[in-house]
């Protein structure tokens, strides 16, 4: 898996683009979030979610192997995967609600 970047996600906003502003992350922090990710579901096409300082992130695949990556709210994390963070605090209440 390599993580490669959308240009729709970075400053200075797109005029007509949609997309969610990604923070400035580091690239080997983008790397291990992609490393560490859980997948949703099975298959070449399945999303990943990642948590970083208590936010998530979602990745989706564009190409062979790539994937590019944005903060998503909490409501759209599967339960079937924050719920075992929350669990293995890897993620707390606190997390979720401030960002739901």
């Amino acid at each position: 898996m390599e993580y490669e970047p959308n240009p729709k996600h970075r400053e200075p906003w797109q005029r007509g683009r949609r997309g969610t502003l990604c923070p400035n992350l580091d690239e080997a922090v983008r790397r291990e979030l992609l490393e560490h990710s859980d997948p949703d579901g099975d298959g070449p096409e399945a999303k990943r979610y990642a948590v970083h300082e208590g936010k998530a992130y979602c990745a989706k695949p564009h190409a062979e192997g790539k994937y590019h990556g944005w903060p998503v709210k909490w409501r759209e994390v599967p339960e079937s995967i924050w719920r075992p963070w929350l669990k293995s605090r890897k993620v707390t209440n606190r997390d979720l609600k401030a960002n739901w």
